[in-house]
């Protein structure tokens, strides 16, 4: 909470203040959770009565990030964003305990494009966990970068005789010879090149597809998990004809 009428970016009301720029202005969740309990204790006849403490009212959780970077990736924990989905979105941070009130969560995170989420401990295959009052769980996210792929696909142009097929290319991914129609895993953010070996009577006349290097033999980069496919053209050359005046 702010002072009355200092409320900014957006001034939704007066004395709040929404910023989304720790968040790269991509996301905005803010909430408050309250809990009050009541315990009345029947003081029939008792002078002295007393509201007194009783068991706990909150659950702990604590939820712990591990990233793995062993294909290349190059996200940290900070560059997930963690919470617990349950009747409020709970924002939490990677090993530190957070009281919530009794009930069913689901452990959610954003930012994991291009890894693959396992989770372990006390939550489910899902992430999912019942919290009753007093527990004091703890849930792991385990996220493995992916590997990109890359599949190459070979158009043939027989537009001046030629016959040959498209299986009859070399095409190759990091100097591996990949089929017509067929894939290559790569590592994430480290050069890729695709080339092909020469074949005659044929000309590359170029490559083509989302994501795909402007040229053939230009070293291009994938992000985690990304997957391409490209698209390598080649036509046939027409014949050259040589005529020598002998005299």
């Amino acid at each position: 909470p702010l002072a009355a009428g200092t409320g900014v970016n957006p001034s939704v009301a007066t004395g709040v203040s929404c910023d989304g720029s720790g968040l790269g202005n991509l996301t905005q969740t803010d909430g408050v959770t309250l809990d009050i309990a009541f315990r009345s204790i029947q003081s029939r006849n008792n002078p002295a009565f007393l509201c007194e403490e009783g068991d706990p009212r909150f659950a702990f959780i604590t939820v712990n990030k591990v990233v793995v970077n062993d294909n290349g990736g190059n996200n940290a924990t900070s560059s997930f964003t963690l919470f617990l989905d349950g009747t409020v979105n709970t924002n939490v941070t990677s090993g530190e305990q957070t009281a919530v009130a009794p009930g069913e969560y689901q452990v959610a995170e954003l930012g994991a494009q291009g890894y693959e989420a396992t989770f372990t401990g006390d939550c489910d295959a899902d992430g999912n966990i019942t919290l009753v009052e007093g527990d004091n769980k703890v849930c792991t996210i385990t996220n493995d970068d992916l590997r990109p792929v890359v599949t190459l696909i070979k158009n043939v142009v027989n537009d001046n005789g030629g016959t040959a097929s498209s299986t009859q290319f070399k095409m190759r991914v990091n100097g591996t010879l990949v089929p017509d129609g067929g894939s290559r895993q790569v590592n994430s953010n480290t050069n890729v090149t695709i080339t092909e070996d020469a074949f005659a009577g044929y000309t590359a006349t170029g490559i083509s597809g989302v994501g795909c290097p402007a040229s053939l033999g230009t070293p291009f980069q994938l992000n985690e998990g990304v997957s391409i496919t490209c698209t390598i053209t080649n036509d046939d050359t027409a014949p050259t004809i040589s005529i020598s005046d002998v005299t």
